[in-house]
């Protein structure tokens, strides 16, 4: 019984440590769409060193997020949010390059999905109805 107790004592710090991380990479999914209203901003205003250091903080941000997806998570899901992530950071990067509106749009999506992915895996979200944005074509994604 003793044994039982202890492991239930650890199971409770790993949920407490999960929703912890769960709550980092929302916080971090929060920092990246701040991230986009300045540089929609920047852009706006033809203010294109501030659009570059918004650009590169949200890419700092969304590389961060990239390289702590957690042990605990299924390696079904690190790699759809791996590919979520990585193409986030290719539209970043397309909208820095050339000014583009439309890319820093196309983001917008892409964190939707990589917020409801997060939420089935911490178990926010059960419905099995549950649709991703549709919007993001992973099979075209480096073509575009």
């Amino acid at each position: 019984m003793h044994h039982t107790s202890k492991r239930s004592a650890r199971d409770q710090r790993l949920d407490s440590i999960q929703q912890t991380d769960f709550s980092l990479v929302q916080l971090g999914l929060e920092g990246v769409v701040a991230y986009l209203l300045r540089i929609q901003n920047a852009l706006e205003h033809r203010d294109y060193v501030a659009k570059r250091v918004a650009v590169e903080r949200a890419e700092q941000l969304v590389q961060h997020l990239l390289l702590h997806l957690g042990e605990e998570t299924p390696k079904a899901v690190i790699a759809r949010l791996d590919r979520l992530y990585r193409y986030l950071l290719l539209k970043l990067a397309h909208c820095n390059m050339f000014n583009d509106l439309e890319a820093l749009y196309g983001c917008e999506p892409i964190i939707a999905d990589l917020r409801l992915e997060w939420s089935i895996v911490h178990g926010e979200q059960r419905d099995e109805n549950l649709r991703f944005s549709r919007l993001i074509d992973f099979d075209d994604m480096l073509a575009g």
